[in-house]
């Protein structure tokens, strides 16, 4: 059993890599698929071998994902699929970006809410993922212009991208603090 706690996440990094490139083209699997890899590294450290309490973090993890919701709308508002276009050397539709980020993003947050209070091995890989996500992959909204312009200058999704930056940290240092004193423990 616990091989499939390796080889399902495993396996879902590679599928989301590969959706990511689909509709973002090379920006999706650096941004998206690194941070999954990222959740998969800090999740063998924590969750995998460490099953902590996770009803220390849920709240932390739902608004986060509340707040990343409204980071999406930004996006939209403001066209975050031209940043993503110029971004990836290709075209990124908005009807693109909303399947992904709006739709996708979204039910797979929420499923992973549930994994994590049915306290299942997949829970632990998605609260990991998910707050690796939210508090490094986020970040590089503030990049981006630099990227782009050579200069600071608003881009779309940047001023939310802070949002799911304050509940993440939070249960990122819970997750990491109970996944110490359980290490400590034993």
């Amino acid at each position: 059993m616990k091989n499939l706690d390796i080889i399902i996440p495993g396996l879902f990094i590679i599928l989301l890599s590969l959706c990511t490139y689909i509709f973002f083209g090379k920006i999706g699997p650096l941004v998206i698929g690194g941070a999954s890899a990222g959740g998969f590294l800090l999740y063998l450290k924590t969750g995998y071998k460490y099953r902590f309490d996770t009803s220390k973090v849920i709240i932390a993890y739902l608004l986060t994902a509340i707040f990343f919701i409204i980071h999406v709308y930004e996006e939209y508002i403001f066209g975050f699929e031209i940043v993503a276009s110029e971004l990836s050397g290709q075209e990124v539709s908005q009807q693109g970006l909303l399947t992904f980020a709006a739709f996708f993003a979204p039910v797979m947050w929420i499923t992973g809410a549930i994994f994590i209070i049915k306290k299942w091995a997949l829970g632990c890989y998605f609260l990991a993922f998910f707050f690796v996500a939210m508090t490094i992959a986020e970040l590089t909204h503030f990049i981006f212009p630099f990227i782009l312009y050579g200069e600071w200058r608003y881009t779309a999704g940047v001023a939310t991208a802070a949002l799911p930056l304050i509940p993440a940290w939070y249960g990122l240092i819970v997750t990491l603090k109970e996944t110490k004193r359980l290490r400590d423990e034993s």
